[in-house]
């Protein structure tokens, strides 16, 4: 068969192009440090690469979530621990109150009055704010569960409202209870008692506050007061779980986001010492083509052509 002039214009066109494109590609892949620029430039990778990065913004929400969800719960287990330290308080006055020989009336008072002052604080305790949220209001976080009541001795009330779990999802389909609520310390008789934490309260600062304590109704508000006492403990316990719980899965989720971002970045990122060496060579064999079709191919056509 015959190579004509035509034939051989035609493939050094063909050839010369092709060179051009790829050093185009090259360049871009140099100046973005990516590989993945177009979608032409390769569709599987792209398309892998999209649902990486879908997959990549979930789990960073995710972990915005247990975040915020680990300083809930060490903020209710701090407030908790300020409570069980005062409930503790107060049954080792309650005990003074009952064996003590030389309890006067006005000693009685005293313990009544300090007693009373260590209910205030757990009562402020119950209304601690994360933000503008109260962390023991339940489902009703932005309204305050603790108030202050005439009609209980120890002044203050709290809301039969501040009840409801707040729960967060924290992976898919995994929901996680992150509070405890006012309603469940104060107004929940635990196991073995049928008085609440605030009745107890309010029962120990009227018989200390009257100053003739009757002791058969102290006995049976020191009892009530341990088992309401054990109750706030094995909330804060429950807390603690939580907490191990959700700084594990937090650990998993930063692991994972660790791997997606490395195979993310295996998908997208150009080996750079490649493809330096890549497009000067194709430079390279570009200029010795444009020098070649100078020597073959008609004057006519190559004067209009780059030589390097």
């Amino acid at each position: 068969m015959q190579i004509t002039q035509q034939m051989m214009t035609q493939s050094f066109l063909y050839n010369i192009t092709n060179d051009n494109q790829r050093m185009q590609s090259l360049e871009n892949e140099l100046s973005t440090g990516k590989v993945l620029n177009m979608p032409e430039d390769n569709p599987l990778a792209v398309s892998q690469d999209m649902s990486v990065r879908a997959t990549l913004s979930q789990t960073s929400g995710y972990e915005n979530t247990i975040s915020a969800g680990l300083t809930w719960m060490n903020s209710t287990s701090s407030a908790l621990n300020q409570v069980i330290s005062s409930l503790q308080s107060i049954q080792s006055y309650v005990v003074e109150a009952m064996n003590s020989t030389n309890q006067t009336s006005s000693s009685e008072e005293a313990l009544g009055e300090t007693i009373k002052q260590l209910a205030g604080g757990i009562y402020q305790s119950l209304n601690t704010t994360q933000g503008s949220r109260y962390l023991f209001g339940g489902t009703l976080p932005l309204s305050a569960p603790v108030s202050s009541s005439a009609a209980d001795s120890t002044g203050f009330s709290v809301s039969s409202s501040a009840t409801g779990n707040l729960q967060l999802e924290v992976s898919s389909s995994i929901n996680v209870t992150i509070n405890v609520t006012a309603d469940q310390i104060m107004n929940t008789a635990p196991n073995g008692t049928s008085d609440t934490l605030q009745s107890t309260l309010d029962g120990l600062v009227t018989q200390l506050s009257s100053g003739n304590a009757n002791q058969s109704t102290m006995s049976s508000l020191l009892s009530s007061l341990q088992e309401n006492l054990s109750n706030v403990v094995n909330a804060n316990a429950d807390v603690g779980a939580r907490i191990k719980r959700l700084t594990s899965l937090q650990s998993q989720m930063s692991q994972y986001s660790t791997v997606l971002t490395n195979y993310k970045g295996d998908l997208e990122d150009a080996n750079m010492a490649q493809v330096i060496t890549q497009f000067n060579t194709d430079q390279s064999v570009f200029t010795a083509a444009l020098k070649m079709g100078s020597e073959v191919l008609l004057p006519s056509l190559v004067s209009f052509l780059p030589n390097g």
